[in-house]
C-alpha cells in the first residue's frame, strides 16, 4: 500500500501539468494591427495576422489550405481562376499580378473563408480601405 501511495504522489504532478503548446491570442489584439506578423509556426500548421491597405498578389499554395478569418475592415476576394504568368516563390508556392476567371466575393469582419490548396486567391481593396485578417495554414491533404 505504501508503494502504491508513493507511486501516486510521484505521478500526480505529471497528470496535473499544463497542456503542451497551448496558445491564445485575443481578438482585441488584432484591432490595432498595422503590419503583418506571423503569430506562430508549429511546423505542420501556422498562423499569421495580415494587415492590408492595398491589393495583394494572386497566391497559390499547393501544399496548404488557408483558413482566413476577417477581423477588421472590408475587401473583395478573388477566388479561383488561373494565374497569369505565375512565378515560383517557394516549394509549391506561386505568385502573380493577376488571374483570369476568378470569382469576386466581398468580405467583412467575422467572415471565414476556406481556400483549399491549389486555389488562386487575392485581396482587392477600394481606395482608402483596409483589411486585417488571421490566416491559418494547414496541410492541404
Amino acid at each position: 500500500m505504501k508503494k502504491l501511495l508513493f507511486l501516486l504522489v510521484l505521478l500526480l504532478p505529471v497528470f496535473a501539468a499544463d497542456p503542451q503548446s497551448f496558445n491564445i491570442w485575443k481578438g482585441r489584439d488584432f484591432k490595432s494591427v498595422t503590419k503583418s506578423a506571423t503569430l506562430e509556426d508549429f511546423g505542420k500548421h501556422s498562423g499569421r495576422v495580415t494587415f492590408r491597405d492595398k491589393d495583394g498578389l494572386v497566391e497559390v499554395h499547393q501544399n496548404t489550405t488557408d483558413i482566413i478569418i476577417i477581423e477588421a475592415g472590408e475587401a473583395t476576394m478573388g477566388l479561383g481562376g488561373t494565374q497569369v504568368n505565375p512565378k515560383t516563390t517557394g516549394p509549391g508556392e506561386f505568385r502573380s499580378e493577376s488571374a483570369t476567371g476568378a470569382r469576386e466575393v466581398p468580405v467583412a469582419p467575422g467572415d471565414i473563408i476556406r481556400v483549399p490548396g491549389g486555389v488562386a486567391h487575392q485581396f482587392f481593396l477600394a481606395p482608402g480601405k483596409t483589411v486585417t485578417y488571421l490566416a491559418i495554414k494547414v496541410p492541404a491533404n
